[in-house]
């Protein structure tokens, strides 16, 4: 009975991000293999200024860095300037 209710289960249903700068920072968690470790500090940044998130992103991508401690290195820097 049981493997008759998981088979009839409606699939759940996730709502799309409300914004773009939430699209971009699960994109960044995506594109960074150790992202989910700090997810929270990614999406601080993306909120904060997304064009100098996208950068620092492009950045990490371009020399192979895909590390989010470099991500936020390169962000913070920006910010700074």
């Amino acid at each position: 009975m049981d493997s008759i209710k998981n088979i009839i289960r409606k699939p759940e249903l996730k709502k799309p991000p409300a914004y773009r700068w939430q699209e971009l920072a699960l994109e960044i968690v995506k594109g960074l293999p150790d992202g989910k470790t700090k997810k929270s500090s990614i999406f601080k940044c993306c909120k904060q200024n997304p064009n100098f998130a996208k950068i620092a992103f492009e950045d990490c991508k371009e020399l192979n860095k895909l590390h989010v401690q470099y991500f936020l290195k390169v962000f913070n820097e920006m910010e700074k300037n």
